[in-house]
């Protein structure tokens, strides 16, 4: 008898099971929210890593192609800057088109030649074919040695040259967004300003901007004949500046899209791109002269 008034006195009675189990479940649940919130923050931050590294990417071939761009003085157009290109989207309506002539460091090295026909362009739209999103992205065409030489400077190209606008063959921005030329995604914001020797003052002058520096004004080219945009001083060197959204950013400027306007706090894409968007910029000198 005494040996069995001490077994149930070592048991757990009912009420002390059910306080253990409230403590596990609330325990449990603290596990589980942690880890969910931790993993929010995981997947906000890989994705956030992953666009700015393509972004950094795109950066260093845009400097890559701008520092050994050729210049030559025989009446045809070297260099075009166009703006505004705008993308399509809610935000973009400050980007550019890039074009120039340059012997690209990751071209083809195996085949003969080494100046390349060089067009950049901003996009909001589906990254591949048949994708159901839209998305923002910055195209990079580049064409080998070969074609460059017969289709955009040999006879084919003589008109091509003479712009470098999409009136001319090949340079059109149909010919630059096509899905085997993306490279870089979540590119909101993609400038070229231009800066020249003001002769007069000797000091740098900026070209392609309005007072306020905001929103490029127009398009400047280097080269061709006379004509508004022409570049006619020796230019010093450019401010490359890429604005890159997270992802959480770029489905909120979808969402705005989706209900046509303002939604929540959001009034405008702007007050997105503030909360949700990182600008880089680079000074890139142009380091040839024209021959």
């Amino acid at each position: 008898m005494k040996q069995q008034a001490q077994k149930k006195r070592s048991a757990f009675t009912l009420i002390e099971i059910m306080v253990a189990t409230v403590i596990m479940i609330i325990l449990v649940g603290l596990v589980i929210q942690i880890t969910s919130e931790v993993l929010k923050v995981w997947n906000r931050s890989s994705g956030k890593l992953a666009a700015n590294a393509e972004a950094r990417i795109a950066l260093d071939l845009i400097t890559q192609d701008l520092e050994t761009a050729v210049f030559r003085s025989n009446g045809k157009q070297w260099l075009r800057v166009d703006a505004p290109a705008a993308s399509g989207g809610q935000y973009g309506n400050q980007t550019v088109a890039l074009k120039l002539f340059s012997p690209a460091l990751d071209r083809d090295q195996s085949l003969p030649g080494d100046l390349c026909a060089i067009g950049y362009h901003l996009e909001y739209g589906p990254a591949y074919d048949g994708a159901s999103d839209n998305v923002y992205a910055l195209y990079r065409m580049l064409k080998s040695p070969e074609v460059t030489f017969v289709e955009y400077m040999g006879s084919k190209g003589e008109t091509a040259q003479d712009s470098l606008t999409g009136a001319s063959p090949g340079w059109d921005k149909a010919d630059i967004v096509v899905e085997s030329n993306y490279l870089a995604g979540n590119i909101i914001d993609f400038k070229v300003l231009l800066y020249v020797e003001d002769t007069a003052t000797g000091t740098s002058r900026l070209l392609n901007a309005n007072s306020d520096l905001e929103l490029l004004s127009e398009s400047f080219y280097y080269g061709g004949t006379t004509g508004a945009g022409l570049i006619d001083d020796n230019l010093l060197y450019s401010e490359v500046i890429l604005s890159v959204i997270s992802d959480e950013g770029l489905r909120l400027l979808q969402r705005y899209e989706d209900v046509g306007g303002p939604f929540e706090q959001y009034t405008s894409p702007d007050d997105i791109v503030r909360l949700h968007a990182e600008s880089y910029s680079r000074r890139v000198n142009f380091v040839a002269r024209p021959l």
